[in-house]
């Protein structure tokens, strides 16, 4: 099972979620640490925010970098292939605002949201690439059920920290 790259992909990827879970929990369960918690699942948030941007940049440079009998790309596919150049630096942008209006600013409940909007960007933008072919099916229906996970997390601590449960 885990010879197939993709099986892999999939366990690592749900690997990556337990830190999300395991922070929320701590927000919620936790008064006394729910402020480090906070922050901590800010930064972690920020990073995992830019790898998803990241993968991007291999979807475009899979083709560009290694074409199928050295065809030159047609000039649609190297418009596509620029989009997703450019669309994989946003995640990275919101991320590192999050993180920066956290640690300049104290301003978790901000930061938060700019995650949530971050999140909600890249899979909603990640869905239009699978209507265009250029993201893979399986790799979307797995992030669809992380970035579920990862934006019900973010918004339960958002709720907390807007309500005045626990302080960021």
């Amino acid at each position: 099972m885990l010879r197939q790259p993709f099986s892999v992909a999939v366990l690592i990827t749900l690997a990556g979620v337990i830190p999300f879970l395991a922070l929320g929990a701590i927000v919620l369960l936790d008064p006394l640490g729910s402020q480090t918690a906070i922050e901590v699942l800010i930064s972690y948030g920020a990073v995992i925010l830019s790898f998803t941007g990241a993968v991007h940049w291999g979807f475009a440079l899979r083709d560009t970098a290694h074409p199928v009998n050295s065809t030159p790309l047609t000039p649609a596919t190297l418009g596509a292939e620029r989009q997703l150049l450019i669309f994989g630096i946003v995640p990275a942008v919101i991320g590192w605002l999050a993180l920066s209006v956290m640690l300049h600013f104290q301003a978790p409940a901000l930061a938060l949201f700019l995650l949530l909007v971050g999140f909600f960007i890249t899979i909603v933008a990640e869905t239009i690439g699978r209507g265009r072919g250029v993201v893979a099916a399986n790799y979307l229906t797995l992030r669809w059920a992380v970035s579920i996970i990862v934006l019900l997390v973010l918004l339960t601590v958002l709720a907390t920290v807007l309500t005045g449960m626990r302080v960021g």
